[in-house]
């Protein structure tokens, strides 16, 4: 995949100012309010299964190359920033501005991208202008490949230590653009989301993660190489197994496969998301099958069944090294950071766990997690394009709306939102967001048929990153408690 895909993907705009020559870091920006200076400042909050393809999205409008163009991401746990000069070729900034700042605030997940939003909610942002002095106990490392195939450009990535949300680091401000795994009506009545448009955005595909311990027991159990990670050589898990294992805390894996592991703890820990998060609204809603653990939620896809199962939560990933000890079963971990954090943990501790991912997260040779199939389906374009794999959500987009809550009003934020909208809606941008495919197949991202002005003939082998099922009532409103159906009904 090439740069010109790109280009292709997000209309050309006019360039209104000229390349800033200084080296771009953290102590180069100088606003001295959130409109006032030569950085446009966009602020996002919510799902972190998006946060690969999010900030892929926001480094296709960077300049990467020519002097001064360096681009950097400040990290704290799940709070970061992404600060770049602005390439106007593809996103005419506000006037005065020649510099991006991309926040994401993940802390919580998609319920960020809904209540946060909607209650134009002040939260902890990573604040720039603190950073240099603050920031001094860090891991860098330059020249990051966010997709791991060299076609998005590379930024150096800083690690900053401390919590979330340390005011020696971050600044209260306000979020104007929400994403969530799932609508907003998953995360509570209408008051929490009254204010808000919420759109489809694209398909995100989940899988079923376990650590590799269990997965290579799988392996054997059902004939397969251990060790390799081939999709033919992918173990599988039924959907009655899934169900066990995420509403029935304490079995062990001997039991629920019905052959000895083999393990000297034969316990089945979960490492999961907390009750605002998208990712563990799309489990329960599309491969658990439980109940919406967020109480007096509009929406619910299953009643009158066993919730998923439940834990102390972990807020940031000293807390998941603290919590996945052994200790607790069950760990309602805030990001998907904390849930590899705390799958890590156990398989270094020898205990095989199972978690909830989405399948942005690559497995990879020398790591502790693996995908499993389920009823014999991989988590890959092939599976969901084929209709065979179905334990996929269609992200909600959330902007504000109303007299004193327009999105169309804060500076900057209308061109952006044309640009990430369209780069999301066109396959060839979104395999570049994916970047290399998992060890078992392409997946992650898939484009929704159903978004574009004219629905193209339906792709079922899934030889692209397209989706040609929909999840959305009628052709517009999002209800991802509808099984899929042809984007061209």
């Amino acid at each position: 995949m090439k740069l010109t895909r790109i280009s292709m993907a997000v209309a050309s705009l006019c360039a209104v100012s000229a390349t800033p020559s200084f080296a771009l870091t953290a102590n180069q920006y100088t606003n001295t309010s959130e409109f006032s200076g030569d950085t446009m400042n966009i602020r996002a909050s919510g799902a972190t299964a998006v946060d690969p393809g999010f900030f892929a999205s926001a480094l296709r409008l960077c300049l990467s190359t020519g002097p001064g163009n360096t681009i950097h991401r400040y990290s704290i746990s799940n709070n970061s920033v992404l600060f770049c000069n602005i390439d106007t070729t593809k996103v005419t900034p506000r006037s005065g501005a020649t510099k991006l700042a991309v926040y994401k605030y993940s802390q919580g997940g998609s319920g960020g991208g809904v209540q946060n939003v909607n209650n134009a909610t002040s939260i902890p942002f990573i604040d720039l202008s603190k950073l240099t002095a603050n920031c001094a106990s860090a891991t860098v490392t330059a020249s990051q490949d966010l997709d791991g195939t060299n076609p998005l450009p590379s930024f150096v990535d800083t690690l900053c230590t401390g919590t979330f949300n340390n005011t020696a680091n971050t600044s209260n401000a306000v979020s104007y653009i929400g994403i969530s795994d799932v609508e907003p009506q998953f995360f509570g009545n209408s008051s929490g989301f009254n204010n808000l448009k919420s759109e489809a955005l694209v398909s995100v595909i989940f899988g079923v993660p376990v650590t590799k311990n269990i997965y290579e027991i799988l392996q054997a159990q059902q004939s397969k190489t251990v060790g390799s990670l081939t999709e033919a050589n992918m173990p599988s898990l039924s959907q009655a197994q899934l169900t066990s294992l995420y509403t029935q805390e304490g079995q062990t894996w001997s039991a629920l496969l019905g052959q000895d592991t083999g393990l000297a703890d034969d316990t089945v820990y979960v490492a999961r998301r907390v009750s605002t998060s998208g990712t563990q609204k799309s489990f329960e809603a599309v491969i658990a099958k439980t109940p919406n653990s967020t109480a007096g939620a509009a929406r619910q896809c299953y009643s009158g069944t066993d919730l998923f199962v439940s834990g102390p939560n972990a807020a940031d990933n000293t807390a998941a090294n603290t919590l996945c000890d052994g200790s607790n079963l069950v760990v309602n971990n805030s990001g998907s950071n904390q849930v590899l954090t705390c799958m890590n943990k156990h398989q270094e501790g020898a205990r095989a766990a199972v978690g909830v991912l989405s399948t942005e997260y690559k497995q990879v040779a020398g790591g502790s997690i693996r995908f499993v199939k389920i009823n014999g389906v991989a988590p890959t374009y092939a599976g969901v394009a084929s209709g065979q794999y179905t334990q996929y959500t269609d992200v909600s987009l959330n902007t504000r709306i109303g007299s004193t809550l327009p999105t169309a009003s804060a500076l900057g934020y209308a061109a952006y939102l044309t640009a990430f909208k369209n780069g999301f809606a066109n396959p060839a941008t979104v395999e570049v967001i994916n970047g290399s495919n998992q060890t078992f197949g392409p997946s992650g991202l898939v484009a929704l048929d159903a978004l574009n002005a004219t629905v193209p003939v339906a792709d079922y082998a899934g030889t692209t990153a397209r989706n040609p099922w929909s999840r959305l009532v009628g052709g517009t409103d999002l209800n991802n408690c509808q099984s899929g159906k042809a984007a061209a009904f």
